[in-house]
């Protein structure tokens, strides 16, 4: 009896992976996603201010008159005012002006986001729901010196409003840093201050290499963000 072989599931790249030009064997993989071990400094998460790419996790964009109740639909939480989130779920519900938005699961929800994914990209979505491509470098920010790397950076004040400490909602920013266009989301957990940033892949190697040399000068660097320990594991 012969044998069938399942090819395994193509990987998604990185969008620094093409700028670090790191071969395969030396990369790890998550959610199906290749990803280049950072080939500058890193450090312990105690550092002055540390980078974290996070462009693993799923997420889809999508936009149009019936966005909305399409996300509700699939029970999703919506924000309901334009340039703001929510978390809930494990799952990331950002909108985008008034009637676009980018759907992201951070720890958890992973699976749950593909399968709506896939649902939003099939041949019968409803007519008023239009995808939104997302391919972004995301990166995490977090450390003592993160306003100091801001100050450098970004003419933007991303402390959060006096009064809102909440970690399950808030606004987000539309703006660019180091001349590139960014969403950016501040948030505060357990008292310490995150900013996540989405940027467009095409820009992220640049992105990516020149804030790092910021976070360098502060005593910073890259914190590695590999929770199973697994290079290679295509699993």
């Amino acid at each position: 009896m012969s044998v069938v072989s399942v090819p395994a599931r193509p990987l998604r790249r990185s969008p620094i992976d093409g700028g670090h030009g790191v071969a395969a064997d030396l990369s790890f993989v998550r959610e199906d996603m290749a990803r280049p071990l950072p080939l500058d400094r890193t450090v312990v998460s105690d550092a002055a201010v540390v980078l974290k790419e996070m462009s693993w996790r799923r997420r889809f964009g999508l936009k149009g008159p019936a966005a909305e109740s399409w996300l509700a639909t699939h029970h999703f939480h919506v924000p309901s005012k334009a340039n703001s989130w929510v978390v809930a779920d494990g799952i990331l519900v950002a909108r985008l002006a008034t009637s676009e938005f980018l759907v992201e699961a951070l720890e958890a929800g992973q699976a749950r986001v593909a399968v709506a994914a896939r649902e939003l990209y099939a041949h019968d979505r409803p007519l008023a729901v239009y995808p939104v491509p997302r391919q972004d470098l995301v990166v995490e920010l977090q450390g003592p010196a993160l306003n100091d790397l801001l100050r450098q950076t970004c003419s933007v004040d991303f402390a959060p409003p006096r009064g809102l400490r909440a970690s399950d909602a808030g606004p987000l920013v539309l703006t660019s840093m180091i001349g590139v266009a960014v969403i950016a989301i501040p948030r505060e957990l357990s008292g310490r201050r995150e900013l996540t940033l989405w940027v467009d892949p095409s820009y992220a190697h640049y992105f990516w290499t020149t804030l790092l040399a910021v976070a360098v000068d502060l005593g910073g660097g890259v914190l590695l963000d590999q929770p199973h320990g697994a290079y290679g594991d295509h699993t």
